[in-house]
């Protein structure tokens, strides 16, 4: 099974910027030479670390670095020259920085490709501050960046008072540029139903700003935020683990431990930066960096990913996130090993959002349309019944066939939950079916539940079934799962997420 890639975030010891908003404490302060010296001196050994480890965070491969200063990072050459080597000099899939875009592009990006940075892997997160900068120059810098080859979104904070700018804003960007909304803390008031719905044309996911997601930790275990001395968070508002980020040896396994010490999830940082799926299939394998991704159709699998492990139901929250995206025309498909009755009892409440999907583990395929609906089943020989009723006999199981219209198309072998499938069990069973007709099905099995279903059936060759009925290419439908039967299926979707595994 493949494990999912780590992200870092790094925040030095810098407190200054460049510009002078009146609501932040860093603009109020001006750094010395010394103060800048040290907090060179840190990004590099960061750097380092990561150079001389191959990339990896504790536990796991690093996929991503980003920069989440207090000040502005930017301005200082350092930081470019570092994020140049880290793209370079390991496997990185992306680094990047917040940033008020404040800076040379050309010479700052001069500068990262000289320290061997490759601009395709470098993402900022950009914004706009209507005190210090106009919105003509600030869409300018994006734009700057942007032709650069370089990753963008932009944003601002919802003051209600600053509407009209980050109308303006909107209109002079691309429309494929996302422009987030964050909601203004410290307001006295909340948003006026008027002023929601005002920014929510802006920013179709202004709502999950102002939404409550309760912290858990266990939704955290691949991102780790760095201090400059070397703490270690899981995101910017937890508590700080029990291991310093440079006691670890190169090579050597870690597993930092402490408690998250929150109740929610009270920024983008925090609640963005989880292994939510809904954020993986918003904002691709590295939500943090708040670039949403593309997609025309999303294939999601319900056990384990819609459904997490130990709960009944969907969060609210991702409930919400599907709606969105129902709204916003995108065609979404459960990719299941349940048979369309059990997906339908499981996922109810979301039932009329989804326009069919891929079902037994791939052998029944629905699209449902307003002009009618399409399906295509992969026939078992009745033979096969017979055959697993034997193995059932032997091996405790209870033999459940699903038909349709008269055809077997999936067998399961049900046992007590107490009672999972071993692997050389799913092997014994697996050999028994090749010595009675090689090629005619496969055997996976799903805790204590051991499924036959036709050869060819998969969920990816299902994926590509619906994706050609749609007349969209794979690479503009995304997908989410969290087992084996699941990776081809993400593998052939466009911008393929790193493989979601359920063990810590």
């Amino acid at each position: 099974m493949i494990t999912e890639k780590a992200v870092v975030l790094y925040r030095g010891s810098l407190k200054s910027c460049n510009y002078g908003c009146s609501y932040c404490p860093f603009s109020k302060h001006r750094g010395s030479g010394r103060e800048y010296d040290r907090d060179r001196d840190q990004w590099f050994r960061f750097v380092e670390s990561l150079l001389e480890n191959g990339g990896k965070a504790p536990e796991r491969s690093t996929g991503a670095v980003m920069v989440v200063p207090y000040g502005e990072a930017l301005i200082h050459d350092w930081y470019w020259q570092g994020l140049g080597r880290l793209t370079a000099g390991t496997s990185l899939d992306c680094a990047g920085a917040q940033t008020n875009l404040s800076f040379s592009v050309g010479r700052s990006v001069d500068l990262y490709r000289e320290a061997g940075g490759q601009t395709g892997k470098l993402s900022l997160w950009a914004t706009f501050h209507p005190e210090m900068t106009d919105v003509e120059t600030f869409a300018d810098q994006c734009l700057r960046v942007r032709r650069e080859g370089i990753r963008i979104c932009a944003g601002a904070v919802g003051v209600p008072e600053n509407l009209e700018s980050i109308r303006r804003l909107r209109q002079l960007l691309p429309r494929d540029m996302y422009l987030w909304i964050n909601k203004m803390d410290g307001m006295e008031r909340p948003y006026t139903v008027s002023e929601r719905q005002e920014f929510e044309k802006i920013d179709p996911y202004f709502s999950r700003e102002l939404a409550a997601v309760e912290a858990d930790e266990s939704r955290c275990r691949n991102r780790f935020f760095v201090e400059s001395d070397g703490r270690v968070r899981r995101c910017n508002i937890s508590r700080v683990l029990t291991e310093n980020w440079y006691d670890r040896l190169p090579g050597q396994k870690s597993r930092m431990r402490a408690g998250c010490g929150r109740k929610r999830c009270s920024c983008y940082l925090a609640y963005g930066g989880r292994e939510d799926v809904m954020n993986r299939i918003l904002f691709g394998s590295y939500p943090v960096f708040r670039i949403p991704r593309k997609m025309k159709a999303v294939f999601l699998d319900i056990e384990g990913t819609l459904i997490p492990r130990g709960e009944t139901e969907i969060s609210s929250f991702a409930k919400r996130d599907l709606e969105l995206l129902a709204r916003q025309g995108t065609g979404l498909f459960f990719a299941t090993t349940l048979p369309v009755r059990e997906a339908r009892k499981r996922c109810r409440a979301l039932w009329p959002l989804f326009s069919g999907g891929v079902f037994a583990g791939g052998a029944h395929v629905v699209l449902r349309e307003e002009k009618g609906e399409k399906e295509v089943l992969y026939p078992m020989d009745r033979r096969w019944l017979r055959i697993m009723r034997e193995e059932g006999r032997n091996r405790r199981a209870r033999v459940l066939a699903w038909e349709r219209r008269g055809i077997l198309y999936k067998i399961t072998l049900l046992r007590p939950r107490q009672l999972p499938w071993k692997e050389d069990e799913i092997r014994e069973v697996s050999e028994n079916c090749d010595n009675r007709g090689e090629g005619q099905v496969r055997v996976f099995a799903e805790d204590c539940c051991l499924q036959v279903v036709p050869y060819t059936a998969s969920k990816a060759e299902g994926v590509k079934t619906l994706c050609l009925w749609l007349g969209i290419s794979l690479s503009e439908a995304a997908a989410a799962g969290n087992s084996a039967e699941d990776e081809e299926m993400l593998r052939i979707t466009g911008n393929p997420d790193p493989f979601l595994s359920d063990d810590p």
